[in-house]
């Protein structure tokens, strides 16, 4: 579902067409998303509502996150992390 996504947003930046009217998902549609991924269904996601799909669904459910975070000794808050997780390993 991400790639899917992933590729409406590139269609709609390439086009510049990056607005609800041409790419619309429903508020329960990304309400859905989000208690999928495992966060409240008002957490915030910016964009236009097909960006927001995809970020939600680009990375990796709230509690895999945390069990990282967790395992790595750092806290890990319920806001969304929208560039994704780095993890940097001592050599």
């Amino acid at each position: 579902m991400a790639r899917l996504y992933g590729i409406l947003v590139n269609d709609a930046v390439e086009r510049g067409l990056m607005q609800d009217d041409f790419y619309f998902l429903g508020d329960k549609i990304l309400g859905s998303f989000k208690r999928m991924q495992g966060y409240a269904e008002v957490a915030e996601f910016s964009g236009p509502h097909i960006e927001q799909a995809y970020l939600i669904l680009a990375q990796p459910e709230l509690q895999v996150q945390r069990a990282i975070a967790k395992a790595d000794g750092f806290p890990l808050n319920d806001r969304p992390l929208l560039g994704g997780m780095i993890v940097v390993f001592d050599s």
